[in-house]
Parts: structure tokens; C-alpha cells; sequence
């Protein structure tokens, strides 16, 4: 036999075992490497379709031939209809280089089973492998897992081949399955993870596989991926002496060091590391190379999806082979890798910390193979609670960075470096305690906490010799992060500097810091500053390890369409935020949070321009989009959804909602946490338009409660619980008390964000509307009404500058200047633009809308246009009886009903004006009995009849 022949009877045999698909592959990766062997190869599983299936060995396909030729190939099939112990077979399932697989039910009429039934192609031709062969198949019946396919029964049939009963299994093999579903990589490492709680179970049991590849693992219609021929097709016989016997081995997934040592559990991690490359890349670790203790190390997974097709990459949900590549750089490469290591020690000790491993990159930890390397824990840190720099990058204000208490380090340093090493390792692992990653099982830090964190950082002696300027700069980086959650501005700036010098000369850290003084300075807008910040950090995003490179460049972007916007350039605004956008689509496979937060701060944006609907869909996918992988991220959408729901006058749904973001929140979160504080508010803003008053008022304390303990009282968060309890006190008869807490508010938004942030126009906007409810309560003085026109045309000029349409506003504004004096027809025009422009916005029955109609008929009146305003009243009550319940539309119920009280009372109709008098206090006392106007309309009522009054009076005094 020519040296040829040998290398493909080798190479026939290697593949022989393999399923359809994984032997093509093969053979194109052959075809690639070496053509001459290859067409050899090829030739012999020509000869092989048409004679039957080849053996093992060159003296096994000589034999068996002629046994073949003899027999002939219907001679195989004679089994269907045959039984084998107690089972008959009834048809062929499948076949392969070992022998074949049929479908079987129970013969002997006990009860009715369907199962798989394997006959193994390898004759056991001694009593002591048939003894073994016993002995195996009553161990591995004992395995019971969901993930293991089980043995129900075995033998030796008559001719001396092994056959085997399996539970049947109908499913797929797990890497066809995960292609044809275009599973992501986290969706596969998720898979994988279930797969090995079986064969970790069978480990544990003394029990190997020794056979692990594709077709030996079927996924079920439920998604569950279960293990074939646990021992089975791979048998390891066990004879008397203790000697292995291979009945077959599979090329590619067998480790190197079979056929010198056997089988063990480092075997078996190799060939489900050889797995995990395919399901990651798409690709063998080593092509199909030849089994041999000498191999070299195989390319990392990143590696050979760099070079693989762009269809690999889409299985897998990315677009391009660059992306998929970028998504395994770094750990999923060093886990498989360690996993098909040549040297059996450098493989993991388990499948359990292979399962581990793996269950730490999902959640951003650090893995085993790479605990020592410089600032990766704090890198991991800074990926792993990728949904708080998301939210407090891009702006939503998520209350959950902090340092752990135990930020201390008492080991001892003998030099710089080693003090250096020692000062990162103490920081980075007090990283692991920090909450939002594990929100539900970390209280979130005080400032208190936080100071003495950094003093524990800063302390000379907390580790020997070590000075500050051993930590780098995206240590403080993280630390001035934390304090801008707590709303203490100028003490992360100041961290900020400090964290640049330390950085100079390190632009990897350059970028990421300037993003964070960029996300600063927008808060306090300082928006040209801002801009500078970002360029700064653009010119050196190359220098950023590619695995964060591309978080960075959004958070820099983020950060440049804020600015843009700041400075009332929308349109490059919208441009940038686009561009990010973009970006972040590519990235949402392997982590959807960026896109998410994008989608919301694109949604608040649109909602400024009236653009509901679309800013609706924004909030509605990014929580889709997190709902899994970041819930605090989605729960910041349903936050921001529940909002734009009251600004539609969907009131009822807006609660719904709300109620369903406190649950998630306390169910994470816990009941302290700021975030659930927060959520409380949103909860009883809703409740406040829905005209549910005690109920809002009970939810919005408890978020200011919460609120003030977690963050203090003077932070900009607990102001916003603050403006919903002001609205509520104007709304029950506390004018007073609700423009006091407006005056601390609008202070507090002031000192945090500049005069002319969105969280500062609110708060001027609560203010106006608070004064307003308390000048209403003095009839005739019309200087209090001079503040509330001053602050509207306030926000309205801002908002202007900004290209906002300020719809409502304007529309507020008007409306206190019809308190004073006579409109002019320039003014009552522009009332008529903002009543269509509100009707097109939010639909004509809005509250907004007919808010903005109502203010018409007071222009009407005002003009002496009683009997429009007559009809636009009726219009409108019409319209209001088919509206759902809320606050606004049972205020604009009473204005109606008490204006036409007004003009049957001064035509001289008194009984129509108590009829409309007596509807509007009925609603007035439902939702604001001590309300200024509620008051107003009794005492209208109580006009019309003057012996009441006094006894009413008398009754009083008794």
C-alpha cells in the first residue's frame, strides 16, 4: 500500500463517523490544505456510497468487503421487522461510519415505547469486551438527566455486533439548530451552558462520553438540547487488564493525547471545546489536522471568523465577519481556546468551570484564564454594568453606581510596582461589589459610602508606599461617574482633572475619561466645553482596546449630538445621534444596550418636537430590545413611555404602565433604592392626570422619601418628586405650599443643570403653572399674573432658541395674558396656529388640545363673542362625554360648566345658571374640594340664594 493510499485510508477513517454536514465541511477544508489527498479521500467515500460502509482499519475494510459483497446491502435491512431483545425494529432513523440507527417499539407487549435503537458497525470478538460491554451499558443506564438522551436497554445480537435502546429524541443538531434560527453568539453560549449541565452530571457519575460533536447533541422543539450515545458510538471498552480499547474515534474532536493515554474528562472538555469553536465561528480549531500530541496551538475563535464568509457572521445575527470576530476577541476566545489546549493541564479542571467561565462573560465577569492581566476586572466592570454607564452616559439619570465598603487592602508591598499591581487589584475587586449588575443583591451607596471609598483609595496606608498616582486615571474616571449619580457636580469634575493628569500619556484612557467630562458638562450645559471634550477624546478612540473601543466612540458621539443639541443646532444634532445610531444597530447583537438607550434618548427628543407617536415606537422597541438583558435599561423606556401616554391623554394606560414599571423595579431593585423611588414618582404623576389625587399623592411621597435617603434632598431627582407633590397641593387647595416647594425646585435645577436645561424649563414651567392656581385665588390683582407671563415667555424664549415648538407653553402664556388685559389679534392668531398645531401633534381631543380650545373661548368672551363661546362650550361638553376619565378632562368639564353658568347667569337665566353650577361643583368637589375655583362656583352657587347662605351660615357657628 502506497504512503497515499495509507494517509486517505487515515483520513477516510477520521471522517467516516461524521454526519453529512460536518463531513463536507471537512472535506472542504481538505480540498483548501491539500488537493492530492483530498481527491484520494474523496475517491474512497465514492467507493464507499456504492459498496457499503467502510471500517476502521485497512484490514477491517478488507474483510468487511468481502463479508458485504457476500451479504449485499438489502442484507442490512433485513433487521427492520426484526427484534432485538424485547424491541422490534420498524425503520431506519439514520446512518453513519459506526452502523446505523432505527426507530423500535417494545415487543414483548409489557407497554408501548418508541426509541432509538443503535446497532454498532464494530464486532465484539472477545467475552471480555463482551463482558465490558455489559458492564458499560448498565452504568450509563443509570445516568437520568433532561439533557442526556437515555439507555433503556442493550445487548449483543447473534453476529456479535453491540446495539443499544435510546430514548428517541426528535430535534436537530445544535449547530444546524442554531443556524437555522440565526442565534446570536449570547443565545448560543446560553445553549451551550444547558448542554454541559449534562455531561457535568455524567462526570460526576464516573461516566465519560468520549464522542462529543454536533450530531451527537439534538436541540428539541422546546429548545432543549439533549446528548446522544453517551458512551455509546465512542465506547471505551474496559478489559480485564484495565486496558482501553477505541471502537472509534471522530477527527477533529478527539484530543491529541487518545491515542497514547485514552480518554478522560480533559478528552472530553477538548471535543466540547472543539464544539463551542463551531457554534461560535463556525469553524474547527485546527481544520481537521491530524491527531497528534505535537499540533500547535489552534487561532482563536475571533481569528477564523475573520476569515470566514460573511453567511457565518449572519447566522449568527451580526453583518460582516469583522463584526463576529469582534464580538469573540477577548474571553470567548480564551475559553475555547484553554478548552482545546494541546497539553491536557492547561485545560480547565471541569465542565463546571468551563460552565462558569462562560456564564461570566454573559454577565460582563471576569473569567478564569484571565485574572491576572493588568486592568481587565476593572474593564470587565465597566462592560459588566454596561447598562449603568448607558444610563448615566446617555443621560438617564440611573442612580446605581457606588463603591463597595471594602475598599481596603491590608497586604503589605515591598515595591512601586507590586504597590501599584496591589492598589488596582484592591480597587477592581471592590468593583465587584458595586450595584445595577447585581441591583437586587447590592444596596446602592450613600454618598457617605462613597466618601469613605475615596478616602480608603486615597489613603496613604491602605497599601504600603502605594501613592495615588499608582491608580490610574479610569479609576477615578469611574469614581467621578458615581458622584455625578449622587448630583455632586463639582466634586466629579474635580476627579475628573485629576484623572486626566494621571492619563497623560495614556490615550487608551484618554477617550473614555473625556466622555465621561463631556457627559458632565452637557449636564451642566456647558455645551461648547462639551464639544471640546468629545473631539479630545475622538482623537485618541484608536488607542481604546478594541473590545471597548466601540462603547467608547458612542458614548463620545452621545455626547457630541447633546452638545450640538445644547447649542440649538438640531439638525447636526439629529445627524450625530443618527450616526451613533447606526452603530449601535451593528452592536445590538452582542449587546443591545447602547441601541436601547439611543432609541430613548432619541424618543425624548422627538417628544420635545410633538412627534408622539414616533417617540412612542422608540420607547416601545428599546424596551423590547432590554427587557432580558438589561432590564433597568428597558424599565428607563417604560418610564419614558408612561410619560408620553399622559402627554397623549391616554391616562389610564399611562397608569398601567407606571404600575407595571414599580413592580419590576421592586422585584430588582428592592424597596430603597432610588430607582424604585423614581419609579414611584412616574407612578403618581400618572396617578395625578388620571385623577386619582390621594393615590398620587401616597406614591409620590413615597418616591420623595426614597428619593432623599438615597440621594438627598437637594438633588435633582428628588426635585422631580417634589413638582408632582406641588402639582397635587395646587390641585387640593395648598397654592401656598406648592409655590414655596416650586421656588426650591426651580433653585435646585438651576445650580445642577444652568437656566436653560430641559430639567430647568420644567421646572420654570412648574412654577409659572403653581403661581398661576395661586393668583387665580386673588379675583382682580393682576401683579401676580406679571411672574407667570414672565416665566412662560422664560421657557418659551428657550425653547425657541432651541427650534422647540413649545406648543403648550405658548398656549399657557396667552392664557395668562388674557388675566391681565385685552389680547391683541397678532396674539389670538397665534392661538389659532397652536390649536391646529396641538390637534395634528396629540389629536384634537387631547388634553392639550382642548386645553388650547378652551383659552379660545375665553378670548371669545373676552372679545364679547358670547355666542361662539355658547357654541364652542356646548361643542366641547359634547366632545368631553365621550372622553375617558382623567384630571384634565374633569377640569375642563367644570371650566364649561361654570363659564356657561357665568353667561345664563348674566342673560338673566339663574335657574340655568345653577343647573350649570351645580354640575361644576359636583366635579369640583370630587377632585379638589378645597380648590380655589371649587370654592368660587360654591359661592356663586350660595349668591343665587341669599336665605340659604345665612343658614348655611347659622349652621356653621352651632
Amino acid at each position: 500500500m502506497s504512503s497515499r493510499q495509507a494517509r486517505a485510508l487515515q483520513w477516510f477513517d477520521a471522517y467516516a463517523d461524521l454526519a453529512a454536514d460536518e463531513r463536507a465541511k471537512a472535506l472542504a477544508a481538505l480540498r483548501a490544505s491539500d488537493p492530492d489527498l483530498h481527491e484520494a479521500v474523496a475517491a474512497l467515500f465514492a467507493a464507499d456510497a456504492l459498496q457499503g460502509p467502510l471500517l476502521q482499519s485497512p484490514q477491517k475494510i478488507l474483510s468487511a468487503y468481502e463479508k458485504s459483497a457476500r451479504r449485499g446491502v438489502a442484507a442490512v435491512d433485513a433487521r427492520i421487522g426484526s427484534t432485538l431483545g424485547a424491541w422490534r425494529i420498524e425503520g431506519v432513523i439514520g446512518a453513519g461510519g459506526m452502523g446505523k440507527v432505527y426507530r423500535a417499539s417494545r415487543a414483548d407487549g409489557q407497554y408501548a415505547q418508541v426509541v432509538a435503537l443503535k446497532c454498532v458497525g464494530t464486532e465484539v470478538d472477545s467475552p471480555v469486551l463482551a463482558e465490558a460491554v455489559r458492564n458499560e451499558r448498565g452504568m450509563l443506564a443509570m445516568l437520568e438527566h433532561p439533557n442526556i438522551a437515555t439507555l433503556l436497554d442493550g445487548g449483543i445480537d447473534a453476529d456479535g455486533y453491540p446495539w443499544f435502546a435510546m430514548q428517541l429524541v426528535q430535534g436537530e443538531p445544535i449547530d444546524r439548530w442554531c443556524d437555522d434560527r440565526r442565534l446570536d453568539v449570547r443565545a448560543r453560549v446560553e445553549l451551550f451552558i444547558r448542554l454541559c449541565d449534562g455531561l457535568a452530571y455524567a462526570h460526576a457519575k464516573g461516566t465519560l462520553h468520549s464522542d462529543i460533536k454536533p450530531s451527537n447533541v439534538l436541540v428539541d422543539a422546546s429548545g432543549r438540547p439533549v446528548l446522544l450515545d453517551f458512551g455509546l458510538s465512542s465506547l471505551a471498552a474496559r478489559g480485564r487488564g484495565g486496558e482501553r480499547r477505541r471502537v472509534a474515534m471522530t477527527l477533529g474532536y478527539t484530543a491529541p493525547e487518545v491515542s497514547a493515554n485514552g480518554y478522560s474528562v480533559k478528552t472530553d472538555l477538548y471535543s466540547l471545546g472543539v464544539m463551542l469553536y463551531e457554534l461560535l465561528c463556525g469553524a474547527w480549531p485546527l481544520h481537521g489536522t491530524p491527531i497528534d500530541a505535537d499540533t500547535p496551538a489552534p487561532p482563536p475563535p475571533s481569528r477564523l471568523a475573520l476569515q470566514g464568509s460573511a453567511q457565518i457572521a449572519q447566522a449568527r445575527g451580526l453583518g460582516s465577519a469583522a463584526a463576529l470576530s469582534q464580538v469573540l476577541a477577548g474571553d470567548l476566545d480564551q475559553i475555547a481556546g484553554a478548552c482545546v489546549a494541546a497539553d491536557p493541564a492547561a485545560r480547565p479542571t471541569s465542565v463546571e468551570q468551563v460552565q462558569a467561565d462562560l456564564r461570566a462573560w454573559l454577565q460582563f465577569k471576569p473569567v478564569s484564564a484571565r485574572r491576572g492581566e493588568r486592568g481587565y476586572r476593572l474593564r470587565l466592570f465597566l462592560r459588566r454594568h454596561r447598562s449603568v454607564a448607558v444610563v448615566t452616559a446617555f443621560g438617564l439619570a440611573c442612580a446605581a453606581i457606588g463603591l463597595g465598603a471594602g475598599l481596603k487592602l491590608r497586604e503589605a508591598a515591598t515595591h512601586n510596582a507590586q504597590a501599584a499591581h496591589a492598589m488596582r487589584r484592591l480597587f477592581e475587586n471592590s468593583f465587584d461589589v458595586l450595584t445595577t449588575g447585581g441591583l437586587g443583591q447590592s444596596p446602592l451607596m450613600s454618598a457617605a459610602m462613597l466618601r469613605d471609598a475615596e478616602a480608603n483609595l486615597r489613603r496613604s496606608d491602605a497599601v504600603e508606599g502605594t501613592p495615588l498616582a499608582a491608580v490610574d486615571g479610569l479609576v477615578l474616571m469611574a469614581l467621578a461617574r458615581s458622584y455625578t449619580v449622587l448630583g455632586d457636580y463639582r466634586h466629579a469634575l474635580a476627579l475628573i482633572d485629576e484623572a486626566q493628569a494621571l492619563a497623560a500619556g495614556h490615550p487608551e484612557q484618554n477617550a473614555p475619561i473625556q466622555a465621561a467630562l463631556a457627559h458632565l458638562l452637557n449636564i451642566e450645559s456647558r455645551y461648547a466645553q462639551a464639544r471640546g471634550a468629545v473631539e479630545s477624546g475622538l482623537a485618541d478612540i484608536d488607542a481604546v482596546p478594541p473590545p471597548d473601543r466601540d462603547f467608547t466612540r458612542l458614548m463620545l458621539e452621545v455626547e457630541l449630538a447633546r452638545a450640538h443639541w445644547g447649542m440649538a443646532d438640531i439638525g447636526e444634532a439629529n445627524a450625530l445621534l443618527q450616526q451613533a445610531m447606526t452603530r449601535a444597530e451593528a452592536m445590538a447583537a452582542r449587546d443591545p444596550t447602547p441601541l436601547a438607550a439611543l432609541l430613548i434618548q432619541r424618543g425624548q427628543w422627538r417628544r420635545l418636537f410633538s412627534r408622539y407617536e414616533d417617540a412612542m415606537r422608540d420607547f416601545e422597541r428599546a424596551a423590547a430590545l432590554t427587557s432580558t438583558r438589561a432590564p433597568i435599561v428597558a424599565d428607563g423606556a417604560s418610564a419614558e413611555l408612561a410619560r408620553t401616554l399622559d402627554q397623549l391623554g391616554q391616562h389610564a394606560r399611562a397608569v398601567e404602565v407606571a404600575g407595571k414599571l414599580l413592580q419590576s423595579r421592586r422585584r430588582m431593585l428592592g424597596e430603597e433604592h432610588p430607582e424604585t423611588g423614581k419609579a414611584w414618582v412616574v407612578l403618581g404623576d400618572a396617578q395625578f392626570w388620571n385623577g386619582q389625587l390621594d393615590a398620587a399623592l401616597e406614591s409620590a411621597q413615597r418616591g420623595e422619601a426614597i428619593l432623599s435617603a438615597a440621594l438627598g434632598a437637594e438633588h435633582p431627582e428628588t426635585a422631580q418628586a417634589a413638582i408632582v407633590i406641588g402639582s397635587i397641593q395646587a390641585q387640593t387647595g395648598k397654592p401656598d405650599e406648592a409655590v414655596a416647594s416650586a421656588r426650591r425646585v426651580l433653585a435646585i435645577m438651576e445650580k445642577a443643570h444652568g437656566a436653560e436645561h430641559q430639567a430647568t424649563l420644567k421646572a420654570v414651567g412648574h412654577l409659572a403653572a403653581t403661581l398661576a392656581v395661586q393668583a387665580s385665588a386673588r379675583p382682580g390683582e393682576t401683579a401676580p399674573w406679571q411672574e407667570v407671563i414672565a416665566l412662560y415667555a422664560r421657557k418659551v424664549d428657550a425653547g425657541t432658541k432651541q427650534g422647540l415648538p413649545m406648543l403648550s407653553e405658548r398656549m399657557f402664556l396667552i392664557k395668562a395674558k388674557l388675566r391681565v388685559g385685552r389680547i391683541d389679534p397678532g396674539t389670538e392668531q397665534e392661538l389659532e396656529r397652536v390649536i391646529a398645531a396641538l390637534g395634528e401633534a396629540r389629536g384634537r381631543y387631547s388634553d392639550a388640545a382642548r386645553s388650547a380650545r378652551f383659552t379660545q373661548i375665553e378670548v371669545d368672551l373676552q372679545q364679547e363673542r358670547v355666542d361662539r363661546a355658547v357654541e364652542r362650550l356646548e361643542t366641547l361638553l359634547r366632545e368631553l362625554d365621550r372622553a375617558p376619565p382623567s384630571l384634565s378632562a374633569d377640569g375642563d368639564r367644570f371650566n364649561c360648566h361654570e363659564r356657561l353658568g357665568d353667561i345664563a347667569q348674566q342673560r338673566g337665566q339663574p335657574l340655568a345658571a345653577r343647573n350649570h353650577w351645580e354640575q361644576s361643583l359636583a366635579i369640583g368637589q370630587r377632585i379638589g374640594p378645597q380648590q380655589v375655583s371649587t370654592q368660587r362656583v360654591k359661592a356663586k352657587l350660595a349668591a343665587l340664594d341669599p336665605d340659604a347662605q345665612a343658614r348655611a351660615g347659622k349652621s356653621a357657628t352651632r
